[in-house]
């Protein structure tokens, strides 16, 4: 048994100390994510998950793990890795470390495509931005949630969202994420029809000569597109922000784009180009087919070829109309899916439910037998200590009654039969007469408990033996005082006329032969001691 404790605190000893090791090397990890998330993720892949111990560490690996993922822009749907730090964060975490849970939850839902339950667990994480004083971690958060409201076309709420996000990038001088806001303001503007203010915007980004190249790319490709997309467009210089964009190496972003570039190079008499660039990326899905055909019908209005313009649009039309029954085809599979999942997700709810009720079941039928036992055990040896108290007690009647037999009448007698009966004498008055002998022995058991546990009771026996005996133990602790109290004791025994069954049993000694031994001992004691006025004493001892 105990070393199998000492296994057990071994054991719990290595696994405290290996999840001490492993916060401790997540914690170094959190430390530079932000500025190498690409060595982060690494070093997060080479932690072995079987040494996670303890739902803190396993929480702090699950954020990091989801962090890393989002950082290196590897966009996963899979919602259980993080969903330990969203259950732990949620009742134990600092406002921080929830909001942290509920985003990172939030984008790889959004990953999913599953926009509405992303917005939900957004709006979750924006409760603790009260709390919180990282101002780039609440651009981050406000930046996710404008961009999942532009997914769901509430175009609305994104704006409130990206100015949010703006408001805290400019606030903690983060100018690379506020250069992307201000795009995103932009595509905002122009989604809502309010052409000037977009125009604004993307005339600001570009005059700004702190952004970085991928933004200037991307912008220059969106102002292109916005300004063939007004009612007045603008192709020349559309094509001069599509020229400088290409020509610094910038790629496309969108299908709509290559097709967009493909009519201006036409227009403006590079028909070789468009035709070679048309060829590297034929229509074949229903988008490419709406947005070919929609840019060569304006190509066709150049012209003034009304009817192919005609027959163009018509098919970008018809194109439209697939595409938009194919979205509402695959909209239709979604939310037959998504009510698959949460029906199968009740059920297993459910399951879970019935499992667990069925393990605290079983555990109470086992704490329920355990102390059924345990109860049954204390029965068993209190009844095994009563036979034997029992029996000890018979053994002490059955010890006095041979002592009556031989009729020991002498002054040595007097107090042990004035003892037992005062015994006698009471259990005679409370009981019948059928239950005397019985209630005589319970008495008589109480009694010498008394005697080997309570002071008074041995003074009062002390006083009955000085009584009975014309003041023998008051003498003897006069001519013998350098003994101890269970040696006085012990000697009041043997002068009341007890044998050494009965001293055995009254002082508690575990055997006889103990007994004997003390008894020698106490004898010689006074003997040498007390050798002029001990032998009369000795002589009561016998």
């Amino acid at each position: 048994m105990r070393k199998a404790l000492f296994f057990l605190i071994l054991l719990t000893g290595l696994a405290s100390c290996t999840g001490r090791e492993v916060m401790v090397r997540l914690s170094g990890i959190e430390s530079y994510i932000n500025e190498r998330p690409d060595s982060a993720l690494a070093a997060i892949r080479d932690i072995d998950t079987t040494a996670l111990r303890g739902k803190a560490v396993k929480a702090k690996y699950s954020l990091l793990h989801a962090m890393a993922l989002d950082k290196n822009y590897i966009d996963t749907a899979d919602t259980r890795i993080v969903q330990p730090a969203v259950e732990h964060y949620s009742r134990h975490g600092s406002p921080e470390e929830r909001l942290k849970a509920y985003m990172y939850l939030g984008t790889e839902q959004y990953n999913g495509r599953k926009y509405n339950q992303a917005i939900v667990s957004f709006n979750q994480a924006a409760e603790e931005a009260g709390e919180v004083k990282d101002l780039n971690l609440l651009g981050v958060l406000y930046s996710k949630t404008g961009d999942t409201f532009t997914k769901t076309m509430d175009h609305a709420q994104a704006a409130s969202y990206i100015d949010k996000s703006l408001e805290c990038f400019r606030a903690c001088g983060r100018k690379d994420q506020e250069a992307w806001e201000l795009l995103r303001k932009a595509g905002n503007l122009s989604q809502r029809r309010k052409w000037s203010e977009a125009d604004s915007c993307f005339l600001s980004l570009l005059s700004s000569n702190s952004i970085g190249k991928n933004v200037l790319d991307r912008a220059r490709i969106d102002y292109a597109m916005f300004l063939l997309s007004i009612s007045e467009p603008d192709d020349s210089k559309a094509m001069a922000l599509f020229s400088n964009a290409f020509e610094e190496g910038a790629p496309f972003f969108d299908i709509s784009q290559i097709y967009a570039y493909a009519y201006l190079l036409r227009r403006f008499g590079r028909p070789e180009e468009s035709t070679d660039l048309i060829k590297r990326y034929p229509p074949k899905g229903h988008k490419e087919i709406y947005n070919y055909y929609y840019w060569k019908h304006r190509e066709y209005i150049l012209n003034d070829n009304f009817k192919a313009a005609y027959h163009s649009l018509w098919s970008a039309f018809n194109s439209r109309d697939s595409l938009v029954e194919s979205i509402y085809e695959i909209s239709a599979a979604n939310s037959q899916r998504e009510r698959l999942e949460s029906l199968n997700e009740a059920k297993q709810i459910r399951i879970q439910s019935q499992r667990r009720l069925l393990w605290i079941i079983t555990l109470l039928c086992v704490i329920i037998c355990l102390v059924a036992w345990l109860l049954f055990l204390l029965y068993q040896k209190s009844r095994q200590k009563f036979r034997e108290e029992t029996d000890r007690m018979n053994l002490v009647l059955e010890s006095l009654r041979d002592q009556m037999a031989e009729k020991e009448h002498s002054d040595k007698s007097k107090a042990k039969f004035a003892f037992l009966g005062e015994i006698y004498e009471e259990v005679y008055r409370i009981s019948e007469r059928s239950e005397i002998d019985g209630a005589f022995i319970k008495a008589l058991g109480s009694r010498f408990g008394d005697l080997r546990s309570n002071l008074k009771a041995r003074e009062n026996f002390e006083r009955m033996v000085d009584k009975e005996m014309d003041g023998t133990m008051s003498r003897f602790r006069k001519d013998c005082p350098g003994l101890t109290e269970q040696e006085y004791h012990m000697a009041s025994l043997y002068f009341a006329g007890f044998d050494n069954t009965t001293v055995m049993i009254i002082m508690g000694i575990s055997t006889l032969e103990n007994v004997r031994t003390k008894k020698r001992r106490l004898k010689k004691k006074i003997s040498e001691l007390y050798a002029q006025t001990g032998e009369q004493y000795l002589s009561l001892m016998c």
